[in-house]
């Protein structure tokens, strides 16, 4: 696998409690490898939106590079097969604004050839894991590389994670609301990105 140098900008665009220098450690490290990929190739086209409020760069992994990155984590070949199944994109957003920005993945929509679609949840993963019966190392270490479900993202703050999807042949639209505010009684921050393919193996 392919891998170049992780942006500096994404590495302290973690929001990571300071009270825990041990997970800090760990998940960082974890976060660098989960980011570097061949999506950072030259023949893979930036998929990003920046203004003056918000950085959100979208990320896609082919089934081979997670399997690749599970693997290398020391994760179960039937926990590995289950996750190949479907899409997987990680997303990356910076907050650039003074006010408080809200990730709240119930608020945003994953939409394709007009149909919304639903992503694939930590209670659905958590269901699965036990059904299947993996290792609880094994599911700490995917919760910890899924994109947190909320988080207050303060100025210059920022968060980025990976949102397992239905395995798609037709482009997708991601939605992504963001309130503001401490008590979220701000304007809503919507950022929308067009035509995202999931992406398949090199044939």
């Amino acid at each position: 696998m392919t891998t170049t140098t992780l942006p500096k900008r994404i590495i302290y665009c973690m929001k990571i409690s300071p009270n825990k220098p041990i997970l800090l450690s760990i998940v960082l490290s974890m976060l660098f490898v989960f980011f570097q990929s061949t999506a950072f190739s030259a023949k893979e086209k930036k998929i990003e939106y920046e203004d003056e409020d918000v950085m959100f760069r979208v990320f896609r992994r082919s089934p081979s590079q997670i399997a690749a990155f599970y693997e290398g984590r020391g994760f179960e070949g039937k926990a590995i097969n289950e996750i190949k199944k479907y899409c997987s994109i990680a997303v990356v957003v910076k907050n650039k604004t003074n006010d408080v920005l809200w990730l709240e993945l119930d608020k945003w929509r994953f939409v394709s050839e007009g149909k919304t679609i639903s992503r694939i949840t930590r209670a659905f993963w958590k269901s699965l894991w036990q059904k299947i019966n993996i290792s609880q190392a094994n599911r700490s270490t995917y919760g910890w590389t899924l994109m947190p479900e909320i988080r207050d993202l303060q100025k210059d703050e920022g968060v980025g994670g990976s949102i397992p999807l239905p395995m798609l042949s037709e482009p997708f639209t991601i939605i992504a609301n963001f309130p503001t505010g401490k008590n979220k009684n701000g304007r809503i921050k919507t950022v929308t990105i067009k035509n995202i393919k999931c992406r398949a193996d090199e044939k």
